[in-house]
């Protein structure tokens, strides 16, 4: 008799206590279910391709042998045999898709099951919220509950002049960017991303700027500021259908002169040479750069939601 390897059984273990929570009806997705949970992310490219971008490395819909690299969970379309209804990943991050308000806090109780310590959660906002209705129940606490981002979406040429001297930035730049990436960070989420992780993080960097993922404008003038970061934007996500944009950030010495504009367009057009759709998802506070994005020709096409733990 054939014995299973041990990861296989913690899996079927797993899945069996995420049935019997959700009543059978949430469950972990295996590699057959890849085409359908595309199909998923295909309803909605911009507001799915953190999710889609997973699938893009080649990452199959089932669980790895070692689930803390993050797993799948999904609820079947009853009335479509063979597709799904709405799904997850959990990984460091829960990030929904297509789901509904009673989907989210399903998923919300299969994801206590698994019993992650999570970093956030980010998505639409009826799936985040009702996830998160769900998990305030368990043991993290949510430092930061952001409900309402728009999320932004540009399909055409931007509006307005491009800064020319927006460009990807070189590995040599690596000294240089680094402090305006945790300048950025510290800005957004009120810590420094070096506290916990430093070598993550200038991994993280490091690959963004040799992917040619990170774009930046280098103050090259004489001066107090020569050689220092002046704007710097990051391709975060990247799909044949939509590109999203994170860690936009323009260092405070240039702040109130009127050069984002100019700076975001050059971003987006660059990013439109690589996919049809670029996006971004923005604080509904920050109405500066709500209105800097708008000027380029962003449109508002949804909402997103984040907890933060």
């Amino acid at each position: 008799m054939s014995v299973m390897p041990h990861g296989v059984h913690w899996t079927a273990e797993v899945d069996a206590a995420i049935r019997l929570r959700t009543q059978d009806t949430v469950r972990l997705l295996t590699d057959a279910d890849t085409e359908a949970l595309g199909r998923l992310c295909a309803s909605d490219p911009v507001a799915h391709c953190y999710v889609q971008a997973i699938l893009d490395t080649g990452r199959l819909a089932g669980p790895l042998r070692a689930l803390h690299r993050g797993v799948f969970l999904g609820i079947d379309d009853l009335d479509r045999p063979g597709e799904l209804l709405s799904a997850c990943w959990v990984g460091s991050n829960v990030v929904p898709v297509g789901s509904d308000w009673l989907a989210g806090e399903l998923i919300g109780l299969a994801v206590r099951v698994l019993g992650r310590r999570l970093g956030s959660i980010f998505g639409p906002r009826e799936s985040v919220m009702s996830i998160w209705s769900a998990l305030q129940e368990g043991p993290q606490q949510a430092r930061d509950v952001r409900e309402h981002q728009p999320l932004m979406m540009l399909d055409t040429q931007p509006t307005g002049p491009l800064n020319p001297r927006v460009r990807p930035a070189r590995l040599d730049e690596f000294s240089r960017v680094l402090p305006a990436s945790v300048a950025m960070f510290t800005e957004e989420l009120g810590y420094s991303p070096l506290d916990d992780g430093p070598v993550m993080y200038r991994s993280r960097v490091e690959s963004l700027i040799s992917r040619g993922h990170c774009l930046v404008d280098i103050d090259e003038t004489p001066g107090e500021t020569a050689g220092r970061v002046r704007f710097k934007a990051d391709i975060g996500v990247f799909t044949r259908a939509c590109i999203q944009l994170q860690g936009v950030w323009l260092a405070p010495w240039a702040r109130g002169q009127g050069q984002a504009a100019a700076a975001v367009a050059a971003t987006a057009a660059h990013a439109l040479t690589m996919s049809p759709r670029v996006s971004l998802y923005v604080n509904d506070y920050n109405k500066p750069a709500i209105r800097t994005y708008q000027r380029v020709g962003f449109e508002t096409v949804g909402d997103f939601a984040t907890v933060l733990f």
